[in-house]
């Protein structure tokens, strides 16, 4: 409708979160339309929990977007358990599978650790990209600690938000496999 500034959203039976602030969406509001704010300069986005989404920060062209780091936003579903994958090639060619000229990660979270399987590191490109943010979304409880690829996480790199939301600074190269652990 023109002029809106909200809109009603069916959310199916699911755990759920606000994409930019990382909130939980209330359980009154699950299996049912809600009406949501939805102003002009901000699109109403949730993520379904049981995901993981890689991410990119944006630049001015599609080439300066492609250099930079990678964050890895993982909701957790009821069981705390979340799955992805990132598909990575030139974005130029149109037979980069067929040449195996291509990336593929796949992402599990389960137990409390994520764990990443290289699955094809065959794009020469990806070696210079780096993972730069993880952002878990659904935590019941605040881990005691944090561990990447067996050295420990904390200070300013880690930061935690009583609403279950756990934010990790880290430098990682994206063709590294990930082993993520929260005691």
């Amino acid at each position: 409708m023109k002029g809106a500034r909200s809109v009603s959203v069916y959310f199916p039976e699911a755990q759920w979160f606000d994409y930019y602030t990382g909130l939980k969406v209330p359980s009154a509001w699950k299996k049912t339309y809600t009406t949501v704010s939805a102003p002009l300069n901000k699109i109403p986005l949730y993520i379904r929990g049981g995901y993981i989404l890689p991410q990119q920060a944006p630049a001015t062209t599609t080439t300066e977007s492609r250099l930079n780091p990678f964050g890895l936003i993982i909701a957790l579903d009821e069981e705390g358990q979340a799955s992805g994958s990132l598909f990575w090639d030139d974005g130029d060619s149109i037979d980069t599978i067929e040449k195996e000229n291509y990336f593929l990660a796949k992402y599990t979270f389960s137990n409390r650790s994520l764990k990443t399987e290289i699955v094809k590191n065959g794009y020469p490109g990806a070696e210079t990209l780096k993972y730069n943010k993880i952002t878990i979304l659904g935590l019941k409880r605040r881990p005691q600690a944090v561990s990447l690829n067996g050295r420990s996480i904390r200070g300013e790199a880690v930061s935690y938000e009583i609403s279950g939301k756990l934010v990790l600074r880290i430098s990682a190269p994206l063709t590294q496999e990930l082993n993520l652990k929260l005691y």
